[in-house]
């Protein structure tokens, strides 16, 4: 696995450090960009909030053409759960709301009824009742992002 991104050149990537942090109990993340989001009260809630932040912006540069090389939030463990966002997204800009509520229902159930408890499936259903949580801000990454700023 390479640990260059998309725009990167050479032998040695720059340094990084984990997006995820926390500072006197709380926890945040920084963007690319500079931003940081939170506080957020644990690491769950600061994981799904940069899970669906990667989502919206791995959608969002899609629609214009962009494509990674990487799978998105693979550096940072949490892919899986980008690609629940990215799917409720799709489902919201194909078919509507209601549509895309319905979906995130039905994969609930699927998950909750169908598959191995593990730590990748809870972290699946963990993100996708955050989004709902979130509703129609979910669609809006200006909205969402405020609220988490």
């Amino acid at each position: 696995m390479s640990s260059s991104r998309n725009g990167e050149h050479g032998n040695h990537p720059p340094f990084r450090s984990k997006r995820l942090y926390r500072v006197n109990g709380h926890w945040y993340f920084d963007t690319r960009e500079g931003t940081q989001f939170g506080p957020f009260s644990d690491h769950g809630e600061a994981k799904k909030a940069l899970a669906i932040f990667v989502a919206q912006n791995v959608y969002k540069r899609a629609e214009d053409g962009w494509h990674g090389d990487e799978s998105p939030g693979e550096q940072d463990g949490i892919a899986h759960m980008v690609n629940e966002v990215i799917d409720i997204l799709r489902c919201h800009i194909d078919f509507g709301p209601l549509a895309a509520n319905t979906w995130v229902k039905s994969r609930l159930e699927d998950l909750e009824l169908n598959s191995e408890k593990n730590s990748i499936t809870l972290e699946r259903i963990g993100v996708l009742r955050y989004a709902m949580e979130y509703g129609e801000k979910l669609f809006d990454s200006g909205v969402f992002l405020e609220e988490l700023a």
